[in-house]
């Protein structure tokens, strides 16, 4: 009888460490945010975060699981709808920024990491690779659903590449201004001159290809 309420108490504690967690090291960063900081915010004892997670990589690692897990299933479908290039890239960056705006520490997370990856665990550094390497797969298919780039394969990749970064810049830039916001027009701007500088026209229809998936993914 006493066995799940034990269990409760423990789930609880840990999500309340990695709540806790989170929130500092997206405002402060991985390096600035210590142990005794964590456990001075969430009121559990040194103990009890360490008996969950071994270290602070280790929380850091299951901070990062979380937060990919979250972002990952609010992204929409990667097959965008619309007639032509601007209406699916109006759609795309809708999309794009209201997943920015929900998940406001996602990307400054995945970012905190890549400051001070020299002291880092490999199971840190493994976690940020898996999390870029999914949401740039994300990105690449929607790209490639925008444009109409399935023979394109370089160009979604650097659209896409180029997408992130412009989400990565004002991730940093929240830490000094946290009111800052994503600017998704002069990314628009930005992407519709990419693409034509690779020859893509700005209005064209996509081609239907009744074998895509409906994730955009074969």
């Amino acid at each position: 009888m006493t066995q799940a309420p034990a269990q409760h108490r423990g789930t609880r504690s840990r999500d309340a460490i990695l709540d806790t967690a989170g929130d500092l090291m997206s405002r402060h960063g991985y390096a600035a945010t210590s142990i005794s900081m964590i456990s001075a915010a969430c009121g559990l004892p040194v103990s009890s975060l360490y008996w969950h997670f071994g270290s602070k990589e280790g929380i850091y690692v299951a901070v990062l699981q979380r937060a990919r897990t979250a972002l990952l299933a609010a992204l929409p479908p990667a097959e965008v709808p619309g007639a032509d290039v601007a209406q699916r890239l109006d759609t795309f960056l809708d999309e794009v920024e209201d997943a920015f705006q929900r998940h406001p520490h996602g990307l400054k997370l995945l970012l905190g990491l890549g400051m001070v990856q020299q002291d880092a665990s490999a199971a840190a550094v493994a976690e940020v690779h898996h999390y870029r390497d999914a949401l740039l797969s994300w990105a690449t298919d929607s790209v490639s659903a925008v444009f109409g780039l399935r023979e394109r394969p370089e160009v979604s990749d650097e659209l896409a590449r180029f997408t992130l970064r412009v989400a990565s810049g004002t991730a940093v830039a929240r830490w000094f201004e946290p009111a800052a916001a994503l600017e998704t027009g002069p990314l628009r701007v930005a992407l519709l001159a990419l693409a034509a500088h690779h020859g893509v026209p700005p209005h064209g229809a996509r081609p239907e290809d009744p074998s895509r998936s409906v994730t955009g993914r074969e």
